[in-house]
Formats: C-alpha cells, structure tokens, sequence
C-alpha cells in the first residue's frame, strides 16, 4: 500500500512538472466538433485550520479569478464536491477527502507549458499554498463516450 501511495506522489510530482501530458477532448464553441485538448486536473481539501467555508469561498472568489490572467488557457472550471460514496460490492474503498476539482484546458502541450512558467501561474500556485491543505494534480486524456459519435 505505502508503494502505491509513493507511485501516485511520484506520478504526481511527473505531472505537475510537464513531464507528462495527455490529450483531452472539448467541444468548439463555434462548430460544435470535437478539439483536442491537454487537462491538467486538480483534487484540492482545505487546511485544517479553516472550515471548508473559508477554503470554497477563497478559492472561488479569490483564486479562479487570476485564472483569466494565465496565458494560453482555454476553460477553467471549479467543480465543488456536495457529498461522495463508495461502492459495497467489491472494489475497495479510496480514502481521500476532497473539497473540489479544479480542471484548466489547454489547446496543446506548448501551451501547458508556456502557461506553468508564466507569472500568473506563479501567483495562482503561491496563493493556492495560501489556502489548499491537500493537492493532487493529474493530467488527462478524455474518452467521451455519451453523447454517442453518429
């Protein structure tokens, strides 16, 4: 179990780094067709010294704003956990306690790159030390599979 765990940290620590980086899929706004596209995902829980109140509150009025200042991102989104379950029929339970998911969209992997050694990346990961307890990171490929291809 301690391996796993130090493989995630580790795999964690690749992503976070630009190492290693999968394409996703999105919706153009103005054709409707797919585009790939590099997300880089976040699970974020907030310290224990503040109520998860404070922690949503900053991170979504104070921390996603300097989204927008973040060069090459295309979507960012915020997504607040109301409640989680676990199944009861086999697979063994992930303990882990998360606030939100943070997703950031980038059009390529120059752009992902570009963007994490830009300054408002910079501000945005110091004032996310500021009020994030716990992170992960994850970079993603997205298989859509509803709606169906036609």
């Amino acid at each position: 179990m301690k391996m796993c765990k130090l493989l995630i940290v580790v795999l964690a620590v690749f992503l976070c780094m630009g190492f290693v980086a999968k394409v996703g899929a999105a919706e153009d706004n103005d054709t409707g067709k797919q585009v790939k596209m590099i997300k880089r995902v976040s699970l974020l829980a907030h310290k224990q010294d503040q109520t998860r109140e404070e922690f949503l509150k900053h991170w979504l009025t104070v921390h996603a704003p300097i989204a927008y200042q973040i060069p090459g991102i295309a979507r960012y989104t915020c997504t607040v956990i109301d409640s989680s379950s676990t199944r009861k029929d086999g697979p063994l339970p992930i303990d882990l306690e998360i606030d939100g998911i943070a997703e950031m969209w980038f059009t390529d992997q120059q752009s992902l790159e570009a963007a994490i050694k830009s300054p408002a990346f910079v501000a945005l990961r110091a004032d996310g030390a500021a009020f994030i307890g716990r992170e992960i990171d994850f970079v993603t490929e997205e298989v859509v599979i509803i709606p169906r291809s036609k």
